[in-house]
């Protein structure tokens, strides 16, 4: 007689393992990877090509939103230069943040020093191109202003203000007033000039402008005038403060061709029109 066979014996369970093994594709990988190494490169703004790209920035918005404030879309050749303006100035900031980031590092199959010296050199024709359009479309009107002089008196108040900020200044009080007088100056003459360019005046006409006008160049160019007397007796051949004192003269002659255009305006073209 055999002996009884025993029951198997079930073994105990076994532990369970703690580590979890995954996988994952390349493509994966590399993104993480790419994400990982994003930078950002903070002093790029700090260089000259950093500063110009800025300044191309700024100059560019400052062109399509004064045209956009006219109607532009009346005139087949404003609209062209609207088209090439807000193109771009979009180009412009996807290239600032293209090397901001240094996505040109991540991407060496693109020659960037080629496409960046294309993009400059089609810039620079096609804006020269619609400037010289803008400015052959423009008519004068009877009433218009003269933007050419207050634009020009804009910069060289800019270009003063500049000029005695980074010279050593040898009298403090006489160049803090000189600072003064030509940053209250430029201001006002820019807040004049969106006045008139998105004509504002038309929805205001509670304030007399043509009066307020006259009386902001006759007291702005009295102020400047004796800004720059003092500014340039105080230089002493200091070669920034001659040329801020410089560019001060300059300003205030421009600030008196524009105290006559605004009495021009005003006065001449009122008493026409009452006349007529």
């Amino acid at each position: 007689m055999e002996p009884p066979v025993p029951p198997p014996q079930e073994q105990p369970p076994r532990p369970r393992s703690h580590t979890v093994t995954t996988t994952s594709s390349s493509f994966t990988a590399n993104l993480s990877a790419s994400s990982s190494t994003l930078a950002y490169d903070r002093e790029f703004l700090r260089t000259p090509p950093g500063l110009l790209m800025v300044t191309e920035i700024v100059l560019g918005l400052l062109v399509w939103t004064l045209i956009a404030g006219t109607e532009y879309f009346l005139y087949p050749a404003f609209g062209w230069v609207m088209f090439v303006a807000v193109f771009y100035w979009v180009l412009t900031v996807f290239f600032l943040i293209i090397y901001m980031t240094m996505t040109y590092t991540r991407i060496p199959q693109v020659p960037w020093t080629t496409v960046g010296l294309c993009f400059n050199g089609s810039a620079f024709v096609l804006y020269l191109i619609a400037a010289i359009v803008d400015a052959s479309s423009v008519t004068k009107e009877l009433d218009s202003h003269n933007y050419n002089s207050w634009a020009a008196s804009s910069i060289s108040l800019l270009i003063g203000f500049i000029s005695v900020n980074n010279s050593p200044w040898t009298d403090y009080s006489a160049y803090s007033y000189f600072q003064i007088v030509t940053m209250c100056d430029l201001v006002m003459i820019l807040f004049f000039y969106i006045i008139h360019i998105f004509r504002i005046y038309r929805k205001l006409t509670c304030v007399s402008w043509p009066l307020a006008e006259f009386l902001h160049y006759l007291i702005g160019t009295i102020l400047l005038l004796i800004a720059s007397i003092v500014a340039a007796s105080k230089s002493y051949n200091l070669s920034g403060l001659v040329a801020g004192a410089t560019f001060g003269f300059l300003a205030t002659i421009l600030c008196v061709l524009s105290i006559w255009s605004s009495y021009k305006v005003s006065c001449i073209t009122q008493s026409t029109n009452a006349s007529v």
